[in-house]
């Protein structure tokens, strides 16, 4: 694969699709800063990484919360002092609580909201400043979710800011455009990951997606998006911006049942 450049930042990048993709962009011959919230994880895989590329890609970790301007502001100088201006982003750090409506906490909507879309917003900005200043092209990848399209009971703040995600994506790509500077989404569906795992949401819901997913299977994996990513970050994918790909098994097509439903009726 023939990135645009061999120096990239990936959030959320200590486990689950944030590893997935980091470790192929480093396998497709980018450097990595590894940036996640906790720092043994963050060391932990940023050394596994490099004990796999064993000296012919590089994992810097990095210790940081998208949600702090400070921190994303850091991340960039560290990126750029060990591995060279960034000009890859992968905007993948999220998170998730399950209540309904009624009964979520206004705590849990900030949270979701913060991460999952003020952080992305955060670090756009301060890599397309770097590189416009710099002139020259980048590509920023952010990873929504099938929920930017599906809606499901109990996740109102999720959806919500995959929805705004999506959309804050393509004012991006339209902004930007003009500096040489693409922006792209990529809409996982069910990943078996520790973050579907922590709900439940494979174990507990595998038939149901297995029926709503016309490819036959009740998730994906981490390097079914990590791939799609790399496309992204290409040459190939040179005249492609302001898109989103989704990457579900076309789980889109046929929509969701409520989560709520399901894994309330699973606890009892």
């Amino acid at each position: 694969m023939n990135l645009i450049s061999n120096s990239a930042i990936v959030t959320g990048a200590a486990q689950g699709i944030g590893r997935g993709i980091a470790e192929r962009l480093m396998r497709d011959g980018a450097n990595v800063l590894v940036f996640g919230r906790t720092q043994a994880k963050v060391e932990e895989t940023a050394r596994d990484l490099n004990r796999m590329f064993d000296g012919n890609a590089r994992a810097v970790p990095f210790t940081g919360d998208v949600r702090r301007p400070e921190d994303v502001a850091r991340s960039l100088e560290v990126a750029t002092r060990e591995l060279g201006l960034p000009g890859i982003l992968v905007n993948n750090a999220g998170t998730a609580t399950l209540a309904p409506l009624l009964d979520l906490p206004d705590e849990d909507f900030d949270q979701v909201m913060a991460i999952n879309l003020k952080g992305p917003f955060l670090f756009m900005k301060a890599f397309a400043r770097a590189l416009v200043q710099a002139k020259k092209p980048g590509v920023v990848v952010n990873i929504s979710s099938l929920n930017q399209l599906a809606v499901t009971d109990g996740l109102s703040h999720y959806c919500a800011s995959k929805a705004g995600l999506a959309n804050l994506s393509k004012v991006a790509a339209s902004e930007l455009g003009r500096h040489g500077i693409r922006v792209n989404v990529v809409a996982p569906g069910a990943i078996q990951t520790p973050l579907a795992e922590s709900v439940g949401l494979i174990e507990v819901m595998g038939h149901e997606f297995l029926a709503r997913t016309p490819l036959g299977k009740p998730c994906g994996m981490p390097s079914d998006v990590a791939g799609v990513v790399s496309f992204l970050c290409g040459e190939d994918a040179a005249w492609i911006t302001g898109e989103t790909i989704s990457v579900d098994g076309g789980n889109h097509i046929r929509g969701l049942h409520s989560y709520w439903d399901m894994l309330s009726r699973a606890a009892k």
